[in-house]
């Protein structure tokens, strides 16, 4: 398996290397250990390398971004690669140890056209939407990695995809994106046996008393011309404010599970995908110590876990549209430190009463974050609280900047509340986690 890794990455870098005069070589190597303290077992000890390769191309610069990982531990790793990656967009590698992949690759330049510039990204890579941390509204234009909840930094856990990508400037303080989108990769949501498998009620089927479930697997949508997502975003600057106004035509990343009685005791569970117009905007702006951001979007077309009709066994989904929303507070006006407080909602404008979870879902997230030693100490935490099924994600982390490159990382994940919640199925995965990062100039 080791030879796998080492030709991966050496396959990558020749591709960049091979015709390069003067190549800019980088990278992060990082390392994370998880400790289960609840059921007294390493959950992962795993290493990451990323190798970045930078060189001039034409009037542009071209990018790869190379990375293996490799666990000792086999509980949050797939044995082999999910069929919902698209096939262009496939790891080189993938099995219970870990993966070898190349993660973006990219081509930027600028052209000019009747004496307005054009700023072309063309290749695998990762956009970002909106203004949440934490949670997501807008920023779904690439899938997310649920290998490990959401727990991942989001730069790790997104799924960069092959796409086009073009930013107009309107003006001095305007721009307009527009995105067009073969990849047809969705969601890696953590296998059966994983830690961080789904159970909640509020996302999968449940079995009933004498009836099997017998998932089966998920799959991608497959066509890239006929399956594309198309993305607009406006952006402008206006009397201190930073706002955007999104538009996303797509397929949403999360599977539609839908049941049928394949047998007197046995309900299969298929599933699909459903197109998705979501229309949002974002907004922030500075006042003296205090930012406020602000987020919304309205999704169509979205499924929702439903109880099951007419008196049968057979778990049920519900169509609706949903609104989604986002205000945030942050506050840097004491020394070193920074406070932040968000609200989110989103309510699914369905009619009756058969879904499973509230109609209106509100979270709402603290961190505070806090700079000591010169700053090479940060200590943080983030507090995430459901106020309808009351659970959540407590996580402190401590992490010292040893050196100019090197950052060590002592935290804990734990979370509370009932199974049956987004926070609480997982309540049995509480973990210590000890790494580093560091990095490769």
């Amino acid at each position: 398996m080791k030879s796998q890794y080492i030709l991966s990455l050496t396959l990558s870098a020749f591709m960049i290397t091979s015709t390069a005069h003067a190549v800019e070589v980088g990278g992060m190597l990082k390392s994370q250990s998880s400790y289960n303290y609840l059921s007294h077992q390493w959950q992962k000890q795993d290493w990451q390398l990323d190798l970045e390769f930078n060189r001039s191309l034409g009037e542009g610069e071209l990018t790869l971004i190379s990375r293996a990982t490799l666990d000792l531990e086999t509980q949050a790793n797939h044995s082999g690669t999910p069929s919902t990656y698209a096939q262009f967009s496939k790891p080189r590698v993938n099995n219970e140890h870990g993966s070898a992949s190349i993660r973006e690759l990219y081509w930027e330049f600028q052209q000019e056209a009747n004496n307005n510039p054009i700023f072309w990204k063309l290749g695998k890579q990762q956009v970002v939407w909106g203004e949440a941390d934490g949670l997501k509204l807008l920023d779904v234009v690439n899938p997310q990695s649920y290998r490990e909840f959401i727990l991942d930094d989001f730069d790790d856990a997104r799924i960069p995809l092959w796409m086009i990508n073009a930013e107009i400037p309107l003006n001095e303080d305007a721009q307009i994106q527009l995105l067009w989108i073969p990849d047809t990769t969705t969601h890696d949501l953590a296998s059966a046996n994983s830690a961080f498998s789904f159970t909640s009620p509020l996302l999968v089927p449940q079995a009933v008393k004498g009836v099997a479930l017998n998932f089966e697997s998920i799959k991608a949508p497959a066509k890239p011309v006929k399956d594309s997502d198309f993305g607009i975003r406006l952006s402008q600057y206006w009397s201190g404010w930073d706002m955007t106004l999104n538009y996303l035509y797509h397929y949403v990343d999360e599977p539609i599970l839908t049941t049928r009685l394949s047998a007197p005791n046995t309900v299969t569970i298929t599933s699909h995908y459903a197109r998705s117009h979501l229309i949002g905007g974002s907004a922030s702006n500075a006042f003296g110590s205090w930012t406020l951001r602000s987020e919304v979007a309205y999704e169509t077309n979205r499924y929702h876990r439903a109880l099951p009709l007419n008196n049968t066994s057979l778990p049920g989904a519900v169509q609706a549209n949903q609104w989604s929303s986002v205000i945030g507070l942050d506050y840097q006006g004491l020394s070193d430190q920074f406070l932040s407080f968000q609200w989110f909602q989103t309510r699914i404008l369905a009619p009756g009463n058969r879904l499973i979870k509230s109609k209106t879902e509100d979270t709402l997230s603290f961190l505070w974050e806090v700079k000591l030693l010169n700053e090479t100490l940060t200590l943080s935490l983030l507090n995430l609280y459901s106020l309808d099924h009351h659970d959540g994600l407590i996580r402190p982390k401590v992490r010292y900047n040893l050196q100019s490159n090197l950052d060590l990382t002592l935290g804990v994940d734990r979370f509370y509340g009932d199974q049956e919640g987004l926070f609480g199925q997982f309540d049995h995965t509480d973990r210590l986690n000890i790494g580093f990062e560091w990095g490769i100039n």
